[in-house]
């Protein structure tokens, strides 16, 4: 994480995101080699593959952010096998992006949801990318409450009125392995308690 921080403090979320791959690239190998060589356990393989995405999603979050204080109120949930640190190498990670509609900075603003929307719609598509270096993880937004016609980001509040209200048992279910991955870590443990 250290080499990760200190090679993605400044750039635009797609010179981020270039770097991102380059890395994930190295850093697969070498998680690789150690499942070869039978060094480490399956248990510490699917962690390292999990902190791996987490971390890139955590860079990404922070460089689209610096585009705009707005996203500070965003926070990432990982859900499915990102959320438990089960990941492997063929795995998508599934995200919720959630808001709080209520942070300082985000009351005054009736722009925020498209902000929101438009972060979210950037985040998927460099982390799902291809180049000559790959792509970083493919990334599905559809374990979000009510896919079909809710936004790619929506607020906290509106996620929490859905699943008291209509959501289904199994997405109250997949809510298990949750965590937060990226931005405001306190907001989406507090949507998740």
């Amino acid at each position: 994480k250290a080499l990760l921080t200190a090679s993605l403090a400044d750039g635009t979320p797609e010179q981020v995101a270039a770097q991102l791959r380059r890395l994930k690239r190295r850093a697969a190998l070498a998680i690789a080699v150690a499942d070869i060589a039978d060094v480490w356990s399956l248990d510490r393989i699917t962690s390292e593959l999990s902190a791996l995405a987490t971390n890139c999603i955590e860079a990404l979050v922070r460089a689209i952010g610096r585009n705009d204080p707005l996203i500070e109120a965003l926070t990432v949930i990982g859900m499915g096998k990102l959320g438990a640190g089960e990941l492997n190498y063929s795995s998508d990670v599934d995200l919720i992006l959630l808001y709080d509609r209520d942070a300082p900075a985000i009351a005054a603003n009736d722009q925020a949801g498209r902000i929101m929307v438009r972060a979210a719609r950037l985040l998927v598509q460099l982390m799902s990318e291809s180049s000559v270096d790959g792509y970083i993880f493919r990334t599905d937004l559809r374990l979000r409450p009510d896919p079909g016609s809710t936004p790619l980001a929506m607020s906290v509040q509106a996620a929490e009125l859905y699943y008291e209200s209509v959501g289904q048992n199994w997405e109250r279910a997949a809510m298990i392995k949750a965590r937060p991955v990226a931005g405001d870590l306190a907001l989406g443990a507090g949507f998740l308690d």
